[in-house]
Order: structure tokens, then C-alpha cells, then sequence
């Protein structure tokens, strides 16, 4: 079989495990479980296919009990963002409230509800796309106030942040350059999550791998990560 370029993923079948390999710049074999269900591998590009079958052969059992973990989570189906849904907002689960409007269109907290004002005939995007835009602000505004913090108990800074959706990650970094980017879904999360995952992509910029180096810093500098891996591990990303 022949290399995939550098950022190309390609498929490895092991012992019937489909697994997901992406040679990219790293020192370090990285192997994970996405909330989507799917084992994935980072390997460095001078890794030999033979040598990236060897390494996942040893990961078997450990990537079985994984996704046996994520299909065992209750699984929450896309939203329609209409009146009666439940939605979060910083860990608090809130009544949906959707209002056709001429003017005046987003999102604002009211007493256990958040109100969505939205045109005549939106539809499933856009209203999602409005509340997409209201969880974003409400997650720059909290960073503007916790990147600091954790950047001055990590020791580290980032070179810049940036906010988006993503389907299967919390949060992720370039080592290289410094980059850091968050999920707008954590806006839906309790607040400690937040200042984990900020915590945890600061780590990376200490130490790129989930080695022990990196673990010891993150009990170093969030000691309570694992309760909130654990609550988003729980609480896969949707919209």
C-alpha cells in the first residue's frame, strides 16, 4: 500500500476495526476516539505503513472498549430549533421559545427560557444559524475573561483564537503556530468544561502529545479535568 500525503486520511482494517490514519506533522502516535463513534490514528509522516498496522494491532482491545463507550451514550437527534425543544446554555437546560418577527432577529435569555426571534418562513438553518451567532458571542465574552487566567497557569500563550462549530472535537491546536480553536458548542456546557478544554489546548502547546508529560500538566494545572472529559464525553456536540 502506498503512503498517503501529509493530511490525507486514509482507512486501516484491523482485526475488523475500521480505523481512520492521518499522517501529519507530529512527534508522537496519537489515537483517539471521536464522539462520532469513529477510531482515528495521527501518525508522523516517516511512519511506514507496516509500522502504523503494527502500532493499531496493539491499540485493538483499547479502541473496542472506547467505542463501545461512545455507542453506549444516547445518541440526541439534530434539532429543528422550534418552539418546545429543550436547548443548554452554559450547563442549564432551557425551554425554546420561537417568535416570528418583521425586526429585531437573535436570541436573548428570558426566566428558564431562551427566545429565538426569527423572520417569517425561516427555516431550519437559518433559525440554527441565529443561534449559532448568540452562542458564539456568549463564548467570547466568558473567554475574554478565562484565556487569560489559564494562559498565566499554564504558562503558555496562544497566538490567536478561533470560534467554531465542529462536529467531533471540543477544541484543537497547531502546535506550530500556536493556534488555538473552540467549539461554540461549549456554550451549552457547564462552564468548567470550557476552562478545561482552554486548558487542555494550552497544554499542547507545552507538550503536543497525550503522553504522561501532558496528563501530569493538566492535573497540574486543572485538576478536576477528568470530571468534565467525562461529562463531554457524554454529551457529544449537535445542533
Amino acid at each position: 500500500m502506498r503512503r498517503a500525503p501529509v493530511g490525507v486520511p486514509f482507512e486501516l482494517e484491523v482485526d475488523g476495526l475500521t480505523i481512520e490514519v492521518t499522517r501529519k506533522r507530529v512527534k508522537n502516535v496519537n489515537f483517539r476516539v471521536g464522539a462520532d463513534g469513529v477510531a482515528r490514528m495521527s501518525v508522523p509522516p516517516h511512519l511506514s505503513n507496516e509500522r502504523v498496522r503494527e502500532l493499531a494491532q496493539s491499540r485493538v482491545d483499547w479502541f473496542a472498549n472506547h467505542l463501545g463507550r461512545v455507542q453506549a451514550q444516547p445518541r440526541r437527534r439534530p434539532r429543528d430549533w422550534e418552539t418546545g425543544e429543550s436547548v443548554w446554555v452554559w450547563g442549564e437546560e432551557r425551554h425554546l421559545v420561537v417568535e416570528r418577527a418583521q425586526d429585531g432577529f437573535g436570541c436573548s435569555l428570558g426566566e428558564g427560557e431562551l427566545r429565538l426571534r426569527v423572520p417569517e418562513g425561516s427555516t431550519r438553518e437559518g433559525r440554527a444559524l441565529l443561534a449559532e451567532r448568540w452562542y458564539a458571542c456568549q463564548l467570547k465574552e466568558r473567554l475574554r475573561e478565562l484565556l487569560p487566567v489559564c494562559e498565566e497557569r499554564v504558562g503558555c500563550k496562544a497566538t490567536s483564537i478561533t470560534l467554531r462549530r465542529m462536529k467531533t472535537r471540543w477544541g484543537s491546536c497547531t502546535t506550530r503556530t500556536g493556534t488555538i480553536r473552540i467549539n461554540t458548542a461549549l456554550a451549552e456546557c457547564p462552564p468548567a468544561c470550557l476552562e478545561m478544554v482552554v486548558t487542555h489546548e494550552l497544554c499542547h502547546l507545552v507538550e503536543p502529545s497525550h503522553n504522561r508529560r501532558f496528563h501530569a500538566l493538566m492535573d497540574l494545572h486543572f485538576p478536576g479535568w477528568r470530571a468534565s472529559q467525562k461529562w463531554l464525553d457524554m454529551h457529544p456536540p449537535t445542533r
